[in-house]
């Protein structure tokens, strides 16, 4: 019998794919040679089954098709293995099962849950705001505190009026946190106790931020579609 959460797992990665490259569908297969008259890859899994993407006339080009499809191949052998299992679950996503805001939220905190977990950390979160503006909170490992909730607005303000050497995003090392900017105008933070890793916690949170940073975009409200400008009649 297939685990519920494990379902709900690949579901998930498949719907991120779909969604970041506009993807008609995406299914984990055993037959690598599915027609339907749709342009498609299919990719190795391994134990005998396959990640077939079907792709759509306006895939994004905003991330390499090629690059995401192989990281989408890696996070599905990666669940295989966390969750032991020889096959996964046949599952299928489409275009029209968009993830919800809830769900894309619970992504995002498993992720700040397990950068949370490193050494020393008892707190990550994401915020975002403009310089001038509140940082609004968008997720947490878990709910700050009294002293976490007055501590990471600071940061955050903080570490957009700022950049790091060399780069245009910004960077705060204290003893007691460490906050970084990134994707326009998002914010990761980790709250420490101090003598914690600066360069390890650093290297996490990049790692994280390269996953969020697929994520976030999703609690985006699609753009309006353009109003059509009639070209004026010749004089």
């Amino acid at each position: 019998m297939i685990d519920p959460a494990l379902e709900d797992e690949v579901r998930e990665a498949l719907r991120e794919l779909v969604h970041e490259i506009r993807a008609v569908s995406a299914s984990i297969v055993e037959d690598d040679d599915a027609r339907s008259g749709v342009p498609a890859r299919t990719l190795p899994l391994g134990g005998g089954e396959y990640l077939r993407v079907e792709l759509g006339t306006r895939s994004s080009h905003e991330h390499p098709i090629e690059a995401t499809l192989e990281r989408a191949v890696r996070q599905l052998r990666a669940i295989r293995r966390r969750w032991d299992v020889p096959r996964l679950p046949d599952v299928t996503v489409s275009a029209s099962a968009a993830p919800t805001s809830a769900r894309i939220i619970d992504r995002v905190a498993s992720y700040l849950q397990a950068l949370a977990s490193v050494d020393r950390a008892t707190n990550a979160l994401v915020a975002r705001g403009r310089r001038g503006a509140a940082p609004i909170l968008v997720a947490a490992a878990r709910p700050p505190d009294e002293l976490e909730q007055a501590r990471w607005p600071f940061l955050a303000r903080r570490v957009l009026a700022t950049h790091a050497p060399g780069s245009s995003y910004g960077e705060i090392v204290d003893p007691d946190a460490f906050a970084m900017s990134f994707l326009y105008d998002y914010t990761l933070i980790v709250l420490v106790r101090e003598g914690y890793g600066v360069d390890f916690v650093r290297h996490r949170c990049r790692q994280v931020a390269r996953e969020l940073a697929n994520l976030l975009p999703m609690l985006e409200p699609d753009p309006e579609t353009p109003a059509s400008v009639r070209r004026p009649d010749p004089a």
